[in-house]
């Protein structure tokens, strides 16, 4: 098969996946192919505009993965995540969709190859989560009262990654919750939520542990 095959049978897929349920985690993973595809570098504000067209969750399981990834220890890189995870947040809590990024962090720059791998990586996981995951517990995934106290995690999270995103490990520790969050709100899975409720209290705790050894 021809990359220009596989690049249609891909458009083709993405065509077909739903936007909404377990399906929409293969479906971002097709987003993210057809950003990277014959580019050598992709900005914030291009994975912003191309990502966070199709709403707030698809965009914010990017930046999570980007996040507990290597990527996210790149200077300068994690406190952007950062600060658009907490941007996701308050536009979540404000009923909002779009996502307006400062031009100094809009123009950090990421190879697509970094862009290219993460799909790459994600793809196998995704069509298996795909097969496991399904709509439950959709009050904790989708109701307003837990949306916005997700939306006040995000905030919180996601804005001190601006100040201890020099910190390496403080990126992807901040990023694990992150995705479960994202993938639990895009698949409409509110056990994967109530999940990631539980792994914030414990990377919190970690943190506070870890301030009081030093």
């Amino acid at each position: 098969m021809t990359a220009q095959d596989a690049s249609a049978g891909r458009s083709g897929n993405r065509d077909a996946r739903p936007t909404r349920g377990p399906g929409a985690i293969p479906a971002m993973v097709d987003r993210l192919y057809e950003l990277a595809e014959e580019r050598e570098c992709i900005s914030l504000g291009e994975l912003v505009r191309t990502i966070g067209a199709q709403g707030h969750s698809p965009l914010l399981m990017v930046c999570a993965l980007l996040m507990v990834l290597p990527t996210g220890m790149i200077p300068g890189i994690g406190g952007a995540l950062g600060l658009i995870v907490a941007i996701i947040g308050l536009q979540m809590l404000r009923g909002r969709s779009g996502i307006w990024l400062p031009k100094m962090f809009a123009k950090r720059e990421f190879t697509a190859e970094h862009i290219r791998k993460l799909a790459e990586w994600i793809r196998p996981h995704s069509e298996r989560v795909h097969r496991h995951m399904r709509m439950r517990a959709e009050w904790l995934a989708q109701g307003s009262v837990s949306l916005s106290v997700v939306a006040v995690i995000l905030m919180i999270s996601g804005g001190s990654l601006v100040v201890l995103g020099a910190i390496p490990v403080a990126t992807p520790l901040m990023g694990l919750p992150v995705a479960l969050y994202a993938l639990g709100i895009l698949a409409r899975d509110g056990v994967v939520v109530g999940i990631a409720h539980v792994l914030v209290v414990a990377v919190s705790a970690l943190g506070f542990y870890i301030q009081l050894s030093g």
